[in-house]
């Protein structure tokens, strides 16, 4: 988690781990951490995902390629 919040920061983002609810067609729920780099303080995600290399990747495509 320091590594990932490192890296936000030098893109001057925000990394954090939120916790989400899937539900599957058979109504089972199961609990998820969701690694998330963007504004936390407006809990504005640019990018979310299972892990941080997915995270930064998406954030990256974002914000370079606009």
């Amino acid at each position: 988690m320091e590594q990932a919040q490192d890296q936000a920061m030098r893109l001057g983002l925000s990394a954090w781990v939120s916790q989400a609810v899937a539900v599957n067609g058979r109504m089972r729920e199961e609990a998820l951490d969701l690694k998330c780099v963007g504004f936390a303080s407006a809990d504005f995600p640019l990018a979310e995902g299972a892990t941080w290399d997915e995270v930064f990747d998406e954030a990256t495509r974002i914000i370079f390629d606009a």
